[in-house]
């Protein structure tokens, strides 16, 4: 009687829940930086697929992010496993690097949020030092929106973290 599991949203907790929506928008984000031909040999929603062609088109900030989130809420509708199966194969040399792309954006559009997230994956990270790495990344991106040497350190470090915890 009590042995449904067909629910398996009423064991998770609120912050879980949470946690899973932000990384689907996450990946929705990744999914935006595609070239529309690879995009269309992954196996995405019609709607999906109409969401992310036209966040190209949206200019104001704000209204850019109402429409990341809506791609979030999509994403929602995707089998995720599928999704991450096809990426890895049409992009084999970053398909394995798609989880360590999404941790660095969330670490630099969130913050200390997604910092505390981040060591509590990898026991061994040095949460000083990834915050600081953070801090002048976003500081270099300040004085130069195309500035990379701040996102390929904490990319080095991401990638010392996975090394290690293997």
């Amino acid at each position: 009687m009590y042995d449904d599991d067909d629910d398996v949203n009423e064991h998770l907790s609120k912050t879980q829940v949470k946690q899973d929506m932000d990384r689907l928008q996450s990946l929705g984000e990744f999914l935006l930086k595609l070239k529309p031909a690879v995009r269309s040999k992954l196996p995405l929603t019609d709607s999906l697929d109409a969401a992310l062609d036209e966040d190209a088109r949206i200019r104001a900030p704000e209204a850019r992010r109402r429409h990341r989130q809506y791609i979030g809420k999509l994403m929602r509708q995707q089998d995720e496993d599928a999704l991450l199966t096809a990426l890895e194969s049409v992009l084999p040399r970053q398909g394995k690097n798609i989880s360590l792309e999404m941790t660095l954006q969330r670490l630099l559009t969130e913050g200390d949020k997604a910092v505390a997230e981040t060591v509590q994956r990898h026991p061994g990270a040095d949460r000083p030092r990834l915050r600081q790495l953070v801090r002048m990344a976003l500081r270099d991106l300040e004085k130069d929106p195309e500035a990379t040497e701040g996102r390929h350190r904490i990319e080095l470090y991401l990638r010392e973290l996975a090394i290690l915890a293997r």
